[in-house]
């Protein structure tokens, strides 16, 4: 799916679960590179922060052999700065960037912001894909039973997109979910997304139930899910899933892994 793709690491990345991750949408030849980002507006650095970032490339470069892999440290006011400073710079060349990741661990119970608005920055002002992978530590990464909520609308698309690779890697089977009310029209809604996967060979089913949004979801998740994949939202009013309480809610309620993807502009639109 990806030819090339970016993930900001640090010391506390785990890179087992983002590799085992990655392995599954980078295509063949592609090239992951590996970012660490030193906030530091000029040059020299600290020693301390050096270090930092050469264990963080060290921990990356161990494991990183199933695929070519780039190793870049930048200095910038700030981490959002560096990481999208280093996606601009791509997209002027031909070999830019088409996925930003994203991996965070969920198992930190003293988080408030698991995405938190370093993150929620870089979503709002990439100019590619992003994709948000929260896991737990404790947890290995299954997809024989993937929840996709949705809303309708492109992102939710593209995360249903991502859930056919994971699915059909494992036999898996699909659930898109829609929490909504009497009235809405489902066919339009499920419609799109039940095309693509029956297209694509993938088990799925699609259920729709009324009730609060997060609890609602949180509640079909507690089925026995390996993971739950959102989408960013067009309607804010509704699935505010990126930017917020929202989002943080529903990772922290949700008993598996949870990916988010906000897709380009386009994606799903005629």
């Amino acid at each position: 799916m990806y030819d090339s793709i970016l993930i900001p690491v640090s010391r506390t990345t785990n890179m087992k679960f983002v590799l085992e991750f990655v392995n599954r949408f980078l295509n063949d030849g592609g090239r992951i590179t590996f970012l660490h980002v030193i906030v530091a507006d000029a040059l020299p650095v600290s020693p301390g922060e050096w270090r930092q970032a050469l264990n963080a490339i060290a921990t990356t470069h161990a494991l990183a052999t199933a695929a070519e892999a780039d190793y870049k440290v930048r200095n910038a006011e700030s981490i959002v700065g560096g990481i999208l400073a280093e996606a601009d710079s791509a997209a002027a060349t031909a070999a830019g960037y088409d996925l930003i990741l994203f991996a965070n661990s969920t198992y930190r119970k003293h988080v408030n912001h698991l995405f938190g608005t370093k993150v929620d920055e870089v979503i709002r002002r990439s100019p590619v894909e992003v994709v948000v992978l929260s896991y737990r530590d404790d947890m290995p990464l299954r997809y024989r039973k993937i929840l996709v909520p949705t809303s309708g609308y492109r992102h939710a698309l593209r995360a249903a997109r991502l859930a056919e690779v994971l699915a059909r890697g494992q036999a898996g089977e699909v659930t898109v979910l829609y929490v909504g009310a009497d009235g809405d029209d489902l066919k339009d809604i499920f419609g799109p997304i039940a095309r693509d996967l029956k297209a694509n060979g993938v088990n799925y089913r699609a259920i729709f139930r009324h009730g609060p949004v997060v609890e609602t979801i949180a509640d079909e998740a507690n089925k026995g899910y390996d993971l739950a994949m959102i989408g960013a939202t067009e309607r804010p009013a509704y699935y505010q899933f990126v930017t917020g309480s929202t989002a943080d809610r529903l990772i922290k309620k949700l008993p598996c892994p949870v990916l988010m993807v906000k897709t380009l502009k386009g994606f799903g639109e005629n």
